[in-house]
């Protein structure tokens, strides 16, 4: 477990503010505090981060340069393996330790944990010493790492209004802070001349989450094929993810799809320009996703992923569905049958500006507030 070399600090810039950030494993647990991250540098404090050994995150902190330790952690067991829980119990025994050490080194005014099991050794070991720690968790429900973790925060910091919170004393809503680029204001002209879109033609964004679905990805690509072959009016901007790239492409490139209609990409770095162009969005429901809508306000058509912890996806859905900005359909076979269905009810401009305009009512801080509100909380 040795740390990143970037992990060194000078012990004599005795007036910087210290803060640890814990978090990694997904997007969903790595983004709001390296969103959050980016904004606290700028304001003059010093960042590290921690992650667990060989995160995917790691060249992204390379990348702009933010400081980072590894600790070799791994989840709690959902076997009865007992061979699997001693694992767990000496890892956990050992990051502890190692977390003391992260702590008397860089000496944080306050520890944040994003919801990742590598989170939980820093949560304890900050509260132990009596140093300042918060958690943060995007979801409508508390993770398993977050929620053991409340028990020693003094705060817990949510993106979404939490169902059932167990810890309704230190409960702030304080929104999901976002990457940069959502700050940037974009018109729906701008966003579809930059993609090569037709101006007038009716957009829709689909996308399965960063790992991307074969179900959503299906039915995008037959969504496309009705545009060509019946020639409807409506153009698809489809995000496949990396790992089903090729495949959908190769389909699109099979039926010679007009190159107007559809833009196919495995990722897409300005996702604000995305929202910008569509008229609706197609997607999943992770944390990520569902303050992307509340950011940019677009009419969404929600699809859970069913095998989610906690059945998580659902109600952060639901959290949209509640205000009408979003409608919610199953992740089955009958998925294309329903969207088709569902569309022509909504592509009539008078239901999404309802849709949109519902987004007014819902008093949940967008990804422009949630940096500054846990900056005023960590003050």
């Amino acid at each position: 477990m040795r740390p990143h070399t970037q992990y060194l600090f000078k012990k004599e810039n005795d007036g910087m503010k210290r803060i640890i950030i814990a978090g990694g494993g997904t997007g969903g647990h790595f983004y709001p505090g390296f969103s959050l991250a980016k904004e606290l540098i700028k304001k003059g404090l010093q960042v590290v981060f921690a992650v667990k050994k060989e995160d995917i995150s790691i060249p992204v902190l390379r990348e702009n340069d933010i400081p980072f330790v590894e600790i070799d952690m791994i989840a709690l067991p959902r076997s009865i393996n007992p061979f699997r829980h001693a694992v767990f119990f000496w890892k956990l025994a050992v990051s502890v330790l190692y977390s003391f050490r992260i702590l008397r080194d860089f000496a944080p005014e306050a520890v944040l944990g994003t919801g990742s099991y590598v989170a939980f050794p820093l949560v304890l070991s900050a509260r132990l010493k009596k140093i300042r720690t918060l958690i943060h968790e995007s979801n409508s429900v508390l993770g398993l790492s977050n929620y053991l973790s409340g028990f020693f925060a003094h705060s817990v910091l949510t993106g979404l209004p939490l169902r059932n919170d167990p810890f309704p004393h230190k409960t702030r809503l304080t929104g999901t802070p976002l990457r940069e680029s959502f700050f940037s204001e974009t018109s729906k002209e701008e966003a579809k001349k930059k993609l090569g879109l037709a101006p007038e033609t009716f957009t829709l964004l689909v996308f399965g989450g960063s790992q991307g679905s074969k179900n959503i990805n299906e039915t995008a690509y037959r969504l496309a094929l009705d545009a060509v072959t019946r020639k409807e009016k409506i153009q698809l901007l489809h995000l496949t993810g990396r790992k089903n790239y090729e495949e959908i492409k190769g389909k699109y490139e099979a039926i010679e799809v007009d190159c107007k209609c559809v833009k196919v990409y495995d990722y897409y770095e300005n996702m604000n320009e995305l929202y910008s162009a569509a008229d609706l969005v197609i997607s999943r429901s992770g944390s990520g996703t569902v303050n992307e809508l509340i950011t940019m306000k677009r009419p969404a058509i929600l699809v859970p992923l069913r095998t989610a912890a906690a059945d998580h996806q659902t109600l952060n859905a639901e959290t949209l569905a509640r205000y009408a900005c979003a409608l919610i359909l199953k992740d089955d076979e009958n998925l294309y049958k329903n969207i088709k269905t569902t569309l022509e009810k909504l592509i009539n401009p008078a239901n999404l500006a309802a849709m949109a305009k519902g987004y007014e009512r819902i008093d949940i801080p967008s990804g422009r507030q949630a940096a500054e509100n846990i900056i005023k909380l960590l003050e």
